[in-house]
């Protein structure tokens, strides 16, 4: 029997937990808890709280709105920890970094005593070890060759990536629909902004490690190289990007979780005003927090970004062929991953295969293919590099949404979600042709097809609003036909802001604050 996850706010996923109830705490945190006569050594630790119930939500993709709601949510919460802190036995022996309005969380400095006296504060969910993000690293690179060049990147000829998504048939229709006036976002190792193909392209890039803004710049190629897949080059004489026409906002901040939230809430709120609309409309993710006892962290952090209209996309990851490989937190229902394919069409050996487990159940994820094996793009120093992975196929869905956009300022991120699936060209698990839409575990939905999607967004007329979309909790053996028929009405706003709590599920890497400290 199929079971169904809804997006809709008002299908909670879980019940809410006590307000009384032990705040978990990182297994990994456990030792250094116990630790006694060592008040000078700290660790950095993330605590998640909850802010309650609000008595009002706010509306969906209603970003001012969305905006003072998290703002609001997490300086009430600052205020009760702050006093607690305050009063509390070690309380001076807790150093708040930062706090973070995107997920309502924290990140301190603490000694052992000092994470007691965090973990007893009112609203403390949970307590993480900071841990490192990984970057999806490509599953190989090589230098471009002559045959590149001959094949596609400058000329009458189109490189096959950008063909196999239609861009070559797109810009001929359309020869100016290029991503103008639209701003896309991405969260990578940095991106070379002197980079003759991204030349003008990166208008605010933020460094999460300093917490400033800076000139663009990347210490790795990473980035730049999936930022050139976006919006670099033209269409004439460096063929590498899907909307040249677009211009990114972005952040370097793997360097942990910490960084990263701090990449994330920057992208809700560039200019730290709610009321200026300066926020990306799609971000392109090539990063997983896999380790951590849950990604609680990020999936509020996601839900906020949905939320408020924002498309969050990111690459299925780079552990396939095995079943069940999705890297975390691409399995939350608002992300689009995007798994690889090659020139022929066939999903990759390297792409991560479905399902995915979104707080223990099966959800269908990847949600879409595209290019990204041999995907040529820039690197820094002016170059250009051949780099296959996820990483690679992520930023053609992410370049395809500022066309979207362009074609039709006024749509939201559901409606893209569907557009994107809907418009894919359907295919097997074999990669072959199907008359209908069928998800499987290696190309989600089907291959992305822009052409299709671009004409499907034209269309949309105001009574498009209505129109949401169904998660499906699935099984290897059990694949169902999506569903995309659901009233607005029930996806009015996030489950983030209905059901803030979340039962923590009994596993080896929880343990009870109150046990840890049991014995003292």
């Amino acid at each position: 029997m199929k079971r169904l996850i809804g997006l809709a706010a008002g299908l909670v996923l879980f019940t809410a937990a006590s307000s009384q109830a032990a705040p978990a705490i990182d297994r990994e945190l456990v030792a250094f808890a116990r630790t006694q006569g060592m008040t000078a050594k700290t660790m950095r630790v993330l605590a998640l709280v909850d802010g309650g119930r609000a008595e009002q939500s706010p509306r969906r993709y209603d970003h001012r709105q969305v905006m003072r709601f998290l703002k609001m949510r997490a300086r009430k919460s600052q205020e009760l920890i702050t006093r607690h802190l305050q009063n509390a036995p070690a309380g001076e022996q807790v150093r708040i970094l930062q706090y973070y309005w995107i997920n309502n969380s924290l990140v301190a400095e603490v000694t052992p005593a000092g994470l007691k006296a965090l973990a007893q504060a009112p609203g403390i969910e949970r307590v993480y070890l900071n841990r490192k993000i990984d970057e999806i690293r490509p599953f190989a690179r090589r230098a471009v060759t002559r045959r590149d060049v001959v094949m596609g990147l400058a000329g009458d000829n189109w490189p096959y990536s950008l063909k196999d998504i239609g861009i070559d048939a797109l810009a001929e229709e359309m020869p100016n629909l290029d991503g103008s006036g639209v701003m896309l976002g991405t969260i990578d190792t940095g991106i070379d902004g002197k980079h003759p193909a991204l030349a003008g392209k990166v208008a605010i890039f933020y460094d999460a490690s300093t917490g400033k803004q800076t000139e663009p710049v990347d210490e790795a190629s990473h980035g730049t190289h999936t930022a050139g897949t976006m919006v670099g080059g033209d269409r004439k004489n460096v063929k590498i990007g899907v909307a040249p026409g677009a211009k990114l906002i972005g952040s370097a901040a793997l360097t942990g979780y910490d960084a990263m939230l701090k990449g994330m809430e920057f992208m809700l709120d560039p200019d730290g005003n709610p009321d200026t609309a300066d926020f990306p409309r799609a971000i392109n993710n090539s990063w997983n927090c896999n380790g951590a006892p849950d990604v609680e962290l990020f999936y509020r952090a996601i839900s906020a970004w949905e939320a408020a209209g924002i498309l969050p996309i990111f690459s299925a990851g780079n552990s396939g062929p095995g079943d069940e490989t999705i890297t975390k937190p691409h399995e939350h229902p608002s992300v689009v991953a995007v798994a690889a394919t090659d020139e022929a069409g066939k999903v990759t050996g390297f792409s991560s295969r479905g399902p995915a487990r979104f707080r223990g159940e099966l959800v269908q994820k990847p949600d879409i293919s595209a290019p990204g094996k041999d995907v040529v793009s820039s690197i820094p120093g002016g170059r250009l590099e051949a780099m296959s992975g996820t990483s690679m196929a992520a930023p053609h869905v992410t370049g395809v949404t500022a066309l979207l956009m362009q074609a039709n300022p006024k749509i939201t991120p559901a409606q893209m979600r569907e557009i994107l699936i809907k418009s894919s060209k359907f295919v097997d698990l074999e990669g072959s042709t199907i008359p209908e839409q069928k998800w499987n575990k290696a190309y989600g939905l089907g291959r992305m097809n822009a052409q299709a999607a671009v004409k499907m967004a034209l269309k949309i007329g105001e009574g498009f609003r209505r129109v949401g979309r169904l998660m499906a909790a699935v099984v290897p053996s059990e694949l169902m036909k999506v569903s995309f028929l659901v009233s607005a009405e029930t996806v009015e706003s996030d489950f983030l802001f209905e059901d803030v709590r979340i039962e923590v599920q009994g596993n080896d890497k929880w343990v009870s604050a109150w046990d840890v400290w049991a014995d003292y």
